[in-house]
């Protein structure tokens, strides 16, 4: 107990700055709890990001896999988002019995708060050097956004630079930067001192990022290889032993993943749907970037060479970024290569750059000017993170229509209170955009739409058509001005069809061809030929809608009231519940 006290002590500042950061992610969604306590504003409605992770941790919490996560159909269809992170999410409010909301803070507070500490555990395991832990941690976290020109411009000018930390959103972040350093501190110290215990160790963690983040687990193995095939020309036979047990003994725990990865691509539209992820058949190379290609040359020139196991581990590090920029020279299918950058890349970048900067201060002895410029690169970070969450807090949800985004979705708490007091776990819900993602957060409830459900197996074309058809009908698009629509919202069309595919191949969601068009349109002409009334009512019932949450306001074209086959159930201001009569 003395020892672990002492740990404490001796790193009491990392502990500090980890909890700080807590408070700085967490904040907030805290204050605005307070911010509207008494004005009767506040109906439970938080703030949560557009992204996915929420409606997915309250998809584990209602019981269910990630199969189908807005559909009622294909539950039980293979999963193509890795699940550890939001199931670590869901649990974590589960076993507390916390709701949606809570489960999300305490996912904000304990989640920054051990990737801090992980990260910081890395950096100065591998360099004994707690200034340049704390600054590492603190610049990737909270002051990421300093470390680019239109960041700092945006900030000069008292402009958010991002829609709150990164590291606020509810999964990830925090959840790939945990199992990936977890990974790096005891892959090292495996390397290092040859324990046994820390390979077995290093082998599950890695193991785990199978599950949790595709990006992961594809970089790791791409270090893992750099390394192996440097310490194979250098002919290390003990460290290439070493480095391959943990490496295919973590394919042992791939199974259950590779039988649902080969199940997925036996489903009637695994290909369609893996299009619409983004990926870009083709085997041209692509550029590293000068980030990266910047890092290895300030590691070529100025790393220490005394320790060669730290040295080769950094080199590979290093050299990762060209294997994983370019694997598509091999598999000739590029994913997003964005997100390496992102998560990977970027941050062993920083790193690295910062120990060549500390290694000259210290052999400098400029031991005062190196106290000096860590504890400014630290106050920076915390000074970014504190204006990018208040920027982001007063200024990305600033006005829209005269009044605060998160403010104008109050107006949902009521309807998502009925739905839970009235509805029936798993009904289905049509509802627009806004509404829906609401539902699939505050509910237990199925959805219609979702702009993210064209990423599940469940999501055929014809689905998709429907839906989008479904939208057209009600808004009363005609033989007359279908055509004009149609090229107006050709963004529109293709994001919700086709996914990232366009924007991908020609980097833009309008880049989908005139000929697609051509086709959705062709079908939606043949489908005029059935009266609204009843082309709607079928398409409800083929898709099994029990209710529609009609806004009057955003969509005022609607109008409800003229189906024999809706009943009125409740409304609120703007917002009207209808069920459907069978």
């Amino acid at each position: 107990m003395n020892e672990f006290k002492g740990l404490l002590f001796n790193h009491k500042v990392a502990i500090i700055l980890a909890l700080f950061t807590c408070f700085l992610v967490t904040f907030p969604q805290i204050y605005f709890r307070i911010d509207h306590k008494d004005d009767g504003i506040y109906q439970g409605i938080e703030l949560l990001p557009d992204a996915p992770w929420s409606a997915r941790v309250r998809e584990i919490q209602d019981g269910h896999g990630f199969g189908s996560i807005y559909y009622k159909d294909g539950k039980n269809d293979p999963y193509l988002f890795q699940p550890v992170g939001s199931t670590v999410v869901a649990y974590m409010g589960s076993l507390l019995s916390l709701d949606i909301n809570n489960t999300i803070l305490l996912s904000r507070f304990v989640l920054p708060f051990i990737a801090f500490i992980v990260l910081y555990v890395f950096v100065y395991l591998l360099f004994r050097d707690k200034a340049m832990a704390l600054a590492s941690a603190s610049l990737i976290l909270l002051g990421e956004s300093v470390l680019s020109y239109s960041g700092v411009e945006r900030l000069i000018r008292g402009i958010s630079p991002t829609s709150f930390l990164e590291l606020a959103r509810p999964v990830n972040s925090a959840m790939i930067f945990i199992p990936f350093f977890g990974f790096l501190i005891s892959f090292w110290t495996f390397h290092k001192n040859k324990k046994w215990q820390y390979g077995a160790l290093s082998a599950i963690l890695l193991g785990l990022n199978f599950y949790n983040y595709f990006y992961t687990w594809t970089y790791l193995y791409a270090f893992g290889g750099v390394l192996f095939i440097i310490f194979l020309l250098r002919r290390g036979w003990q460290e290439v032993v070493r480095i391959s047990s943990v490496f295919v003994g973590a394919l042992l725990l791939l199974v259950p993943y590779a039988l649902n990865i080969y199940r997925a691509s036996q489903h009637p539209t695994y290909d369609e749907v893996s299009l619409r992820f983004g990926i870009v058949m083709t085997y041209a190379p692509l550029f590293v970037g000068f980030v990266v290609i910047g890092a290895l040359l300030v590691f070529l020139l100025g790393f220490p060479r005394e320790d060669r196991k730290k040295y080769y581990f950094g080199l590979a590090l290093l050299l990762t970024p060209f294997v994983t920029m370019n694997q598509q020279l091999i598999t000739g299918k590029i994913l997003q290569p964005g997100h390496y950058h992102w998560y990977f890349h970027k941050p062993i970048a920083i790193i690295f750059v910062l120990s060549v900067i500390f290694y000259v201060l210290n052999r400098l002895n400029w031991f005062s000017i190196k106290k000096m410029f860590a504890t400014t690169l630290i106050a920076i970070s915390l000074a970014t993170g504190v204006i990018v969450q208040a920027g982001s807090y007063y200024s990305d949800y600033a006005s829209r229509d005269g009044g605060y985004i998160a403010i104008e979705r109050q107006k949902y708490g009521p309807v998502m209170k009925w739905f839970n007091d009235n509805a029936n776990k798993e009904d289905v819900v049509l509802a627009n955009d806004e509404a829906s993602h609401m539902t699939v957060i505050y509910t237990s409830l199925n959805v219609f739409y979702h702009r993210a459900g064209l990423y599940t197996l469940s999501a055929t074309e014809k689905r998709l058509l429907d839906v989008l058809f479904t939208f057209y009908r009600l808004r009363e698009v005609g033989e007359s001005d279908v055509r004009d629509v149609f090229y107006d919202e050709r963004g529109y069309l293709s994001a919700n069809i086709y996914g990232m595919h366009y924007k991908e191949v020609f980097g833009l969601y309008e880049a989908i061809p005139d000929d697609k068009i051509e086709e959705i349109l062709e079908e939606y002409l043949e489908t005029l030929s059935t009266p609204t009334s009843e082309w709607l009512r079928g398409t409800l019932s083929k898709y099994e809608v029990e209710y529609i949450i009609w806004d009057k306001k955003e969509n005022p074209s609607w109008q409800l009231d003229r189906f024999n086959f809706l009943e009125q159930r409740a409304g609120f201001g703007d917002l009207v519940i209808y069920q459907v009569i069978p």
